[in-house]
């Protein structure tokens, strides 16, 4: 964690905790499993962030079915398979990536940057994340960024290739976390 620089950013993070993500292996990580790298990440979140929330798709009324969006509190002192525990226990939902944005705007959460961390199902909703996005900017008048990493992807693509503040990640590797921090700052 000593080698990440905080961004100072206000960050959402959004962590798929459905069945799939236990599934499979990540895109350039053989042997490691989505749910494993995105607890990490939200470690490394808590570790490095003064300003995080933690927040995961799980079902809005019980059982698997429409999501709706669960906060989640995390210490850096905490270790994986607490994290791992934890989630594991959570009812999942679809993974709509527009969920953090348009809750974010229900309850005038300042933040700048949403990361979302899924296996490959990354829209199950009515609104796109990106226009959630952009109507996100236009009521609050914050710039902020969304990064969707999709690290077992089905070749989905969320971000819209002409802003400039959406990133679509594809697969995992040492590299990632520092991609995602360039791109926050």
């Amino acid at each position: 964690f000593r080698n990440i620089m905080p961004s100072g950013k206000r960050v959402v993070l959004a962590l798929d905790v459905s069945a799939s993500m236990d599934w499979g292996t990540i895109v350039g990580v053989p042997g490691l499993t989505p749910r494993v790298a995105a607890a990490a990440m939200a470690l490394v979140t808590a570790a490095t962030e003064p300003r995080h929330m933690f927040t995961a798709f799980t079902a809005a009324f019980g059982g698997f079915g429409p999501s709706g969006l669960s906060t989640l509190s995390f210490s850096p002192r905490e270790r994986l398979d607490d994290v791992l525990r934890r989630t594991d226990r959570l009812n999942f939902g679809w993974t709509d990536c527009a969920l953090p944005m348009l809750e974010a705007t229900r309850r005038r959460w300042p933040v700048d940057v949403f990361v979302v961390y899924t296996d490959n199902e990354t829209w199950a909703g009515d609104i796109h994340p990106s226009q959630a996005l952009r109507q996100y900017r236009e009521k609050t008048g914050i710039p902020a960024r969304l990064v969707v990493v999709g690290m077992a992807s089905n070749g989905f693509t969320i971000a819209d290739p002409m802003d400039g503040g959406m990133l679509d990640v594809v697969g995992f590797d040492a590299a990632t976390p520092r991609l995602i921090a360039e791109f926050v700052h």
